[in-house]
C-alpha cells in the first residue's frame, strides 16, 4: 500500500497493511535531536526557508503530509522586538503576542484587533476576503509563525505537486470557527461574547467559514485537491467542553455543518483537532461529517479503549498516546504501543501522541516507537 492508501483504509475501519504513523514535534525537540543523530539538513523552524533542507516527514517516512490554509484577515506579520530568549510579534490573524524565540512554549497574547463590534464591522470583517490577484492562501509551511511571504498560486501548485508526488495522504489544515475568531477577538472576550452576543459570534464564525470555503474552492480550481481537510478548533477544557453542547450547536455548529456538507460533496475526508475533553460534542461533530478525531488527550480523561466501543465505524482516531509516557522508561510506552497495535490491526487508528513529541524524549526511543508500530509482530 502507498501511504495514501494506508491512511484511507485506516480511517474507514478497513485493514491497512500496517498502522499509519504521523507525528508533530516541539521545535526544541528537533533542535536537541541534532545532537542525537538527526541530520543537519532537516528543516526545523517554520520561518526558515532553505531548499537544501529535507522535511521531517521524509526523514521518518510518515504517512501524512500537510499543507496549510491561510484564512486570516492578513494583518502584517512582523517581529516587533526581541528580548533575550523571547520575542514579540504581530500575526496575520490580528493579534500581538510574546513567545520564546525558536522554541515551543507558552504564548502571551498582548492585544487583539477586534476591540468591539464597530471595529469588527468596519476594520476586521472586510479583510476576510479572497483576492485572487494576491498571493496564495496556502503553503507547505505552517500558518503559525509564518514570517515568510506566501507563494503565488502557481508557486503553491508547484509545492502541492511536490508533496503529492510522494503518495502520502494529504491534509489541508486551518483553524476552525472558534479558534479563528478568538485569535482576533481575544479568548476571554469571546467566552463572554458567546454567552451575551451569540449572534455576533455566529456572524464572525460564518465570515471565517466563508473565506475558508472560498480558499478550498480556489485550491480545487488550481488543481490542488487534498485527501482530507483538518480543522483545528480547541473546544475542550480539562474535563468538558469550554461551552455547553447546546451553546456550541446553536452558535457554531451551523458553520461547521456547512463546511462538512461541502467536503462531503467533494469527496474530501473531514478531520478535526481539539485539545482537552470535548467528547460531549463528538456526536454533533459526527453529524457535521467529522470522520477523524485528534489528539484525544489522555490527561483530559479521554481513553481510546472506551471510545472505540461508542464510535467504531463512525469515527476514526488519530492520537491518544499519553505524552506523559514519553521521555521516561521505555517499557510502559512499549506496552501501551503493543496494546494499541493489537486493538487497531484491522483499522481505525493513526499512531500519534496526544500532544506532540517533547524535548525530553530522545530520538532513539522515538525511532523505536515508530519501528514497533510498523513491525509485523
Amino acid at each position: 500500500m502507498t501511504s495514501r492508501e494506508r491512511v484511507a483504509s485506516a480511517i474507514n475501519w478497513q485493514k491497512p497493511d500496517r498502522i499509519p504513523v504521523h507525528e508533530d514535534f516541539w521545535t526544541d525537540t528537533l533542535t536537541i535531536w541534532k545532537d542525537q543523530g538527526l541530520p543537519s539538513n532537516i528543516e526545523i523552524y517554520p520561518h526558515v526557508s532553505d531548499k537544501s533542507k529535507t522535511s521531517v516527514d521524509d526523514y521518518f517516512d510518515f504517512d501524512i503530509a500537510c499543507m496549510y490554509l491561510d484564512a486570516s484577515p492578513r494583518y502584517e506579520q512582523k517581529i516587533l522586538s526581541r528580548d533575550g530568549e523571547n520575542y514579540t510579534y504581530t500575526d496575520r490573524w490580528g493579534y500581538t503576542a510574546e513567545k520564546p524565540w525558536e522554541k515551543s512554549g507558552s504564548i502571551h497574547y498582548v492585544s487583539t484587533e477586534t476591540k468591539d463590534r464597530e471595529t469588527w464591522e468596519n476594520e476586521v470583517k472586510p479583510r476576510f476576503v479572497l483576492d485572487e490577484d494576491d498571493t496564495a492562501r496556502i503553503d507547505d509551511h505552517n500558518y503559525f509563525e509564518h514570517f515568510l511571504p506566501y507563494p503565488s498560486w502557481s508557486g503553491a501548485k508547484k509545492k502541492f505537486d511536490s508533496v503529492n508526488s510522494r503518495e502520502r495522504y494529504i491534509l489541508f489544515k486551518n483553524y476552525g470557527p472558534w479558534e479563528a475568531t478568538w485569535r482576533h477577538r481575544d479568548f476571554s472576550n469571546l467566552l463572554m461574547d458567546i454567552a451575551l452576543e451569540p449572534d455576533w459570534v455566529r456572524e464572525m464564525a460564518d465570515t471565517h467559514l466563508n473565506l475558508t470555503l472560498d480558499i478550498l474552492k480556489k485550491c480545487l480550481k488550481e488543481g490542488m485537491r487534498p485527501d482530507g481537510y483538518f480543522m483545528v478548533d480547541d473546544l475542550g477544557g480539562s474535563n468538558a467542553p469550554l461551552m455547553s453542547p447546546d451553546m456550541w450547536m446553536d452558535v457554531l455548529q451551523p458553520s461547521v455543518k456547512k463546511l462538512g456538507e461541502f467536503l462531503k460533496s467533494e469527496g474530501i475526508d473531514f478531520w478535526m483537532h481539539s485539545c482537552g475533553n470535548a467528547e460531549m460534542l463528538y456526536e454533533p461533530l459526527i453529524d457535521c461529517g467529522v470522520k477523524v478525531m485528534n489528539p484525544l488527550q489522555a490527561s483530559a480523561g479521554l481513553d481510546i479503549r472506551t471510545m472505540v466501543e461508542k464510535y467504531r465505524d463512525r469515527l476514526a482516531f488519530y492520537g491518544n498516546i499519553d505524552a506523559h509516557l514519553l521521555g521516561k522508561d521505555w517499557l510502559p510506552l512499549e506496552e501501551e504501543l503493543k496494546t494499541r497495535k493489537e486493538m487497531f490491526k484491522t483499522g481505525g487508528w493513526i499512531c500519534h501522541t496526544d500532544h506532540s513529541i517533547p524535548p525530553d524524549m530522545n530520538m532513539e526511543d522515538f525511532q523505536k516507537m515508530v519501528d514497533l508500530i510498523r513491525s509485523d509482530t
